[in-house]
């Protein structure tokens, strides 16, 4: 449903969209964690996955700025 209340705004960048599927991700782990263990622990490792690409794209903004080029 996220994506396309984004896609609706004609929105291109990349790090928007994990930016807030990392939020509704962190959102959902909230919620389910205290269902059920197993649902917690897949969660966790999605979340672990977004978190590691959300800083990596931090990291290239970084970049960008510092040498005044445009990565992505």
């Amino acid at each position: 449903m996220l994506t396309t209340v984004i896609l609706s705004a004609s929105e291109q960048s990349l790090d928007l969209y994990f930016s807030l599927y990392l939020i509704e991700c962190l959102i959902l782990t909230l919620l389910f964690s205290q269902l059920n263990p197993r649902a917690r622990g897949g969660l966790n490792r999605i979340g672990y996955v977004l978190f590691v690409g959300f800083l990596s794209l931090v990291a290239i903004k970084v970049v960008e700025i510092l040498l005044g080029v445009e990565i992505l």
